[in-house]
């Protein structure tokens, strides 16, 4: 969406001005036989142009009024970013990305949705850093969606805690069982994920990834974990894979993979 009405009034100023021109070759065209057909092709171009520029003045505008629109009566949520890609096309030196998230929001849930928004440059190592976005979402429509690059541009909040990749191997296996034996089953999706470069005690390799959480009678929520993978599954480790797991019924962020319940690959 388009945060000011800047771009749509320079739309029409141009438009004005190029119509105008065309206006006067074509009447110059008119008058002249001389140059009649050459200044005639130049003043159409010119206000076919200007109707294009028109048209593009209007759809900013209307993308305008629709963000505002949001900020008056949306509802906020938060959204994972799940992909990213540029279009191309940039506004004010601003490049338009194209934003796979998942959502959620009041009234909505969760779910995913994919918005083209200018981004500042300020706020670009925002999509690739795992923080949530602040959104803002249309109460009846929730594919209407605003992302609030505002709140990226302040401060950064503090990082989650991570997990340590060399536990006590120990204490480690017996949380493990613990939660294995006692823990709400649930599964982790994985939104992204990388080799951390090393491997744990029983020479598992080690990653370090972002993940969706849903757990059995908990609302979903979404963070980072390091975690050893057994090497017959590390196919699983890859945006979109999902991992069976049994999660503390207090705090979904404490789980343990439950391997056996998945299938190798």
């Amino acid at each position: 969406m388009t945060r000011s009405r800047g771009p749509a009034i320079v739309m029409y100023l141009v438009a004005a001005f190029e119509f105008v021109l065309g206006s006067v070759f074509m009447v110059i065209g008119t008058l002249v036989p001389e140059v009649e057909t050459t200044f005639l092709l130049v003043g159409g171009v010119l206000a076919l142009g200007a109707v294009i520029l028109a048209l593009v003045g209007m759809r900013f505008h209307r993308r305008y009024r629709e963000a505002q629109a949001l900020r008056e009566r949306g509802v906020r949520g938060t959204a994972q970013v799940l992909g990213a890609r540029q279009t191309g096309v940039y506004l004010n030196e601003q490049p338009q990305v194209a934003l796979d998230l998942r959502v959620t929001a009041p009234g909505h849930g969760t779910y995913d949705t994919t918005v083209k928004e200018y981004v500042p440059f300020i706020a670009m190592g925002m999509l690739g850093s795992g923080r949530p976005l602040t959104v803002l979402v249309d109460p009846l429509d929730p594919a209407k969606v605003l992302v609030e690059w505002s709140f990226a541009e302040g401060p950064a909040a503090p990082a989650p805690p991570t997990p340590p990749t060399s536990p006590d191997p120990a204490d480690a296996a017996w949380a493990k069982a613990q939660i294995l034996a006692t823990g709400v089953p649930g599964t982790v999706r994985v939104l992204s994920a990388e080799f951390a470069g090393s491997l744990d005690e029983q020479g598992r390799p080690v990653y370090s990834a972002q993940l969706h959480i849903t757990v059995a009678g908990r609302a979903p929520v979404a963070g980072p974990a390091v975690f050893a993978v057994p090497l017959e599954r590390v196919s699983v480790m890859q945006p979109g894979g999902v991992i069976p797991i049994k999660a503390d019924p207090a705090d979904p962020m404490r789980f343990a993979a439950d391997w056996d319940r998945l299938a190798t690959g």
